[in-house]
């Protein structure tokens, strides 16, 4: 009955077939986005009551998730603002599935450790939290989600601790960020 499952720093998203979404593991930040201030769990929660969630994402110590009309939602460590509600710091995780912005165009999600990259159905990339490394494909952090360039042929995007890569349509694969091991 299991559709998709992904793995962050310390915790587990599972994505079912009926449309819900469940997760266990570390809770520290909020990145489970159930209803318990417990610091971990054990065997798989339900988030909420939702059964209309199509894609899943698991960060460092956040999570993603895209509804079926194409909204974004993300919970759990805001502390370089990779959720993208514009908020950073500490201070602003968030324990409960909250909407990123007001689009309903979202296809693809990536959390990264500390940023998070996205692409829309018209094929445009976006990205926000830590620039640390240039992993974001433009100068500077952002704490909303913000476009990668003009391009809107991507196709595949994927995020790690200090470079993102990914693929366009016409199959060409594309990296940036840290090079320090040659991971580019």
């Amino acid at each position: 009955c299991w559709q998709k499952v992904v793995a962050g720093r310390d915790h587990t998203l599972a994505l079912k077939l009926d449309g819900t979404i469940w997760a266990w593991g570390s809770n520290f930040n909020g990145q489970l986005g159930v209803a318990s201030s417990e610091e971990s769990i054990e065997s798989p929660a339900q988030i909420g009551t939702s059964n209309d969630w199509k894609d899943i994402s698991a960060g460092g110590d956040n999570s993603f998730a895209i509804k079926t009309d194409g909204t974004l939602w993300a919970w759990g460590s805001n502390q370089f603002g990779q959720i993208g509600d514009g908020l950073t710091g500490l201070g602003n995780n968030s324990r409960s599935p909250k909407k990123v912005g007001t689009a309903t165009d979202w296809k693809s999600i990536s959390a990264g450790s500390t940023y998070t990259m996205a692409i829309k159905t018209d094929g445009s990339l976006w990205a926000w939290g830590s620039n640390l490394f240039g992993q974001l494909g433009f100068p500077g952090s952002v704490f909303v989600p913000t476009r990668v360039g003009a391009a809107t042929d991507w196709k595949k995007v994927s995020t790690s601790v200090q470079h993102t890569v990914a693929i366009k349509n016409d199959g060409s694969l594309w990296g940036w960020g840290s090079n320090s091991y040659f991971q580019l």
